[in-house]
């Protein structure tokens, strides 16, 4: 261990060395949040325990899959794959790949886009040669990828389309399992996968893409569905094919269109496709490739344009994250309801009313404050504060209900949109109303949330829960927000997540109303999670908006229920109900990937 030291002295210093010392005791601390062990913890941290690699675990994974045998359904897919100057060393693996399906009842048809790279055509020749299922389209003149990829469409005879690019791969069962789910689904139009990433060299894999089942808000804010991709081929004539004016994001731009002809869109959670990284591609890098920002930025307005949504785009604030994301607009004639419980909580009360009155919120607004009983002394203090800033006070002595005390407020509320907050909350950032009801207002968004951070610094309380086998959980739990970009981007972007918090919870008043409202056989825990499963199983998707952060004072009014055994007894008693009330949602999260860890929310493929 002193040699250690000392050798670690010489490279980096004694100032270098306590620095790397705290890193690691604060990567350990950080460590035991996310749920690992103690041993675990201090291992990693250390250097003691390298973590098993990826590509290791899930090829292990992947070879205790069974796979299906004699499906009853066995419809042609075609394998479209448009190429360019494309070298053989990448062309080949790719070609290979896909004609070594074991699914038999397919075809790869290749379309050329006037290669200058005289092999191409000439490894092409060979393959048609060769293959009875195999077809080429060699065009006269370049037309870039979509006109390209149309060209293969018309020589393509399948009832599905998967779509490839010409240097990945895919395993030899990626059509067997797509089709496998089209048998158990055959209504279905368009069932993508999941997939990963692929050095050059063709020797590992990486940095996996776990995704969640079809979320229309987490596709318009980043394109997730990519590869493996199949189509109904009927579906893509009927949208009229790929649009070059898109060029770079076409196969986005074909998705946002087809999304709005059906939403038979499913998801098989395995990786059956690998993306190459070469040099300048959008696999390694998507700024690589400029003229993709505009192209994103052109088909999202042009989708919002046909749906009739009004507002804007804005570009995520990190560098790292290339996306930009949608804002919509309220009405003139919208106004938002804010409905606060609150009982003896004076301070905190008005430190809440202050905050919302300190900022603008960009849309009408009406503050609702419910007092279960507080005594005569806060009673005369609250009504002042209230009365001040015009705000209506319901006071109704009843025994801790938060479920009741939402419903109350919402029925001596006026707005056609409703915002629950808890009255441990303190607003910040200009515009946070309007862009939380702005999103509410869309036909098919039932509750929407916002992140939460803990006071004096960016710590996460929420942002978006996952349903896990052990029960509802928040996402990112105590991390530090700062600099980091959160699976896929879920701290930065709009994203579906099954639950939002009650604690800044907010709804149309009609799908309020539609979903019954709180259920008040949930006093306390879990009433917001059972209301979201509600939305769910009506149709509608719930959704987080990050770009609203407000501060939660958490627990401040009843306290921590870990350090009350009581209340312990109490929250499991009430998440045994909750799921006596929503069976079919019990270990189930459509907008979390069963390849995580589902012990805890924190998307670890372990």
């Amino acid at each position: 261990m002193i040699r250690f030291l000392i050798k670690k002295i010489k490279q980096k210093g004694l100032t270098g060395v306590i620095r790397l010392g705290f890193l690691r005791i604060r990567h350990f601390f950080r460590m035991l949040r996310q749920g690992y062990g103690i041993k675990e913890s201090a291992g990693t941290c250390l250097g003691l325990i390298k973590p098993v690699k990826y590509d290791t675990l899930v090829r292990q994974k992947e070879a205790e899959i069974p796979h299906p045998e004699g499906l009853e359904y066995e419809p042609l897919v075609s394998i479209i794959i448009p190429t360019y100057n494309i070298e053989d060393r990448f062309l080949r693996p790719c070609l290979d790949s896909c004609l070594a399906q074991t699914y038999k009842n397919f075809e790869v048809c290749v379309s050329d886009d006037n290669s200058s790279l005289e092999s191409v055509r000439k490894t092409l020749k060979e393959y048609e040669e060769k293959y009875d299922n195999f077809f080429a389209f060699y065009r006269s003149e370049n037309g870039r990828i979509s006109e390209n990829t149309n060209s293969a469409l018309k020589i393509a005879s399948g009832e599905f389309v998967a779509l490839v690019d010409d240097d990945d791969l895919l395993e030899p069962y990626s059509l067997l399992e797509m089709v496998r789910y089209l048998n158990e689904h055959p209504d279905t139009d368009i069932v993508y996968s999941d997939e990963d990433m692929l050095t050059e060299d063709g020797r590992e894999r990486h940095d996996p893409k776990f995704k969640p089942d079809w979320s229309p808000d987490s596709f318009f804010s980043i394109m997730y569905t990519c590869h493996l991709c199949m189509i109904r081929k009927s579906l893509i004539e009927q949208a009229g094919g790929f649009d070059k004016r898109y060029d770079g994001a076409q196969d986005y731009d074909l998705i946002m269109r087809l999304s709005e002809i059906t939403d038979r869109i499913g998801h098989v959670p395995q990786v059956l496709y690998h993306w190459r990284e070469i040099s300048g591609s959008t696999a390694l890098d998507m700024s690589a490739k400029s003229y993709l920002k505009e192209a994103t930025v052109k088909l999202k307005e042009a989708a919002m344009e046909r749906r009739g949504e009004k507002g804007h785009l804005e570009w995520c604030p990190l560098k790292e994250v290339v996306q930009c994301y949608a804002v919509y607009d309220t009405d003139k004639n919208d106004k938002v309801s804010i409905v606060i419980p609150s009982k003896d909580n004076y301070k905190v009360l008005r430190r809440c009313i202050e905050s919302i009155y300190s900022v603008a919120a960009g849309v009408d607004f009406e503050v609702v404050v419910v007092d279960n009983g507080s005594n005569e002394k806060n009673r005369a203090k609250i009504e002042k504060l209230l009365e001040s800033h015009g705000c209506k006070y319901i006071y109704e002595p009843l025994k801790f209900n938060f479920s009741r005390m939402c419903n109350i407020g919402a029925s001596n509320s006026s707005g056609n949109i409703i915002l629950f907050l808890n009255d441990d909350i303190k607003v910040q950032g200009e515009g946070w109303l309007s862009r939380m009801a702005g999103h509410a207002k869309l036909p098919h968004v039932g509750a929407v949330g916002c992140k939460l951070y803990y006071p004096k610094g960016k710590m996460i309380q929420h942002c978006g829960v996952v349903n896990t086998a052990v029960g509802p959980g928040h996402a990112f739990y105590g991390i530090e927000d700062t600099l980091v970009v959160m699976y896929g981007g879920r701290n930065l972007l709009p994203y579906n997540f099954i639950v939002v918090t009650g604690a800044a919870l907010m709804l149309e008043r009609s799908k309020y109303e539609e979903a019954g409202g709180f259920d008040e056989s949930l006093a306390v825990a879990y009433n917001d999670v059972a209301l979201c499963f509600s939305l769910l199983e009506k149709g509608y998707k719930n959704v987080l908006r990050p770009d609203v952060s407000l501060i939660h004072y958490e627990s401040v009014s009843r306290g921590i229920d870990a350090e009350d055994s009581e209340k312990t007894k109490r929250r499991i008693a009430e998440m045994d109900h909750l799921y006596e009330l929503h069976p079919s949602m019990k270990g189930v999260d459509p907008c979390y990937n069963p390849n995580f860890k589902n012990d805890n929310a924190n998307y670890k493929f372990e």
